[in-house]
């Protein structure tokens, strides 16, 4: 009888390393070196801007995941649809307050201070890998001209497997094209 409880205990103390060395060596489905991000973005008017974004993921991402546009002073993201097919139109624009918490703690980890949840809008694009190209609007803050300051686009992934976190972050600057008027 004693040596069936130690070989019990034993049995339960290494499935219980096993599962902890498992655990310890979970990684995300996707990591940030499988998306890249290059963007640019212009004004066309007094109170809008317009931003151009290629978005390749080389791996499928299966779990949620949502693109921001961060351009301080400008707000509210709108499609237009394009009459060719280069184009990839998101079927909706919102927020997740998940992936806003995951991207305010990545911000504030960088020593950035903007407060985004009041005007943060995403969107998603397709699980499956390729290249895709987006193009849309941004309106000012208050309806006046507002400097394109630090323009970023952030792709945030939320990740949660076995209880362990395995979200992330990665932004990219915006190009700023400027064009003057004659």
């Amino acid at each position: 009888m004693r040596k069936s409880t130690i070989f019990g205990i034993t049995g339960i103390t290494i499935i219980l390393l096993v599962i902890l060395l498992i655990y310890s060596y979970v990684i995300p489905s996707v990591s940030a070196q499988d998306v890249v991000m290059a963007g640019t973005i212009r004004q066309i008017d007094t109170d809008a801007v317009e931003v151009e974004l290629e978005i390749t993921r080389k791996r499928e991402d299966k779990n949620q995941h949502m693109v921001y546009p961060v351009v301080p002073g400008w707000e509210g993201v709108t499609f237009t649809e394009e009459l060719d097919d280069a184009w990839y139109m998101p079927s909706s624009v919102g927020s997740s307050y998940f992936d806003q918490v995951i991207l305010e703690k990545y911000l504030k980890a960088q020593g950035e201070t903007m407060k985004l949840a009041d005007n943060l809008m995403g969107f998603a694009i397709p699980d499956e890998t390729g290249s895709y190209k987006l193009r849309l609007t941004l309106r000012s803050f208050d309806g006046t001209t507002q400097p394109l300051e630090n323009p970023m686009v952030y792709y945030v992934h939320n990740e949660q497997l076995l209880g362990k976190d395995l979200s992330w972050v990665t932004g990219e600057n915006l190009e700023i094209i400027k064009e003057y008027a004659e």
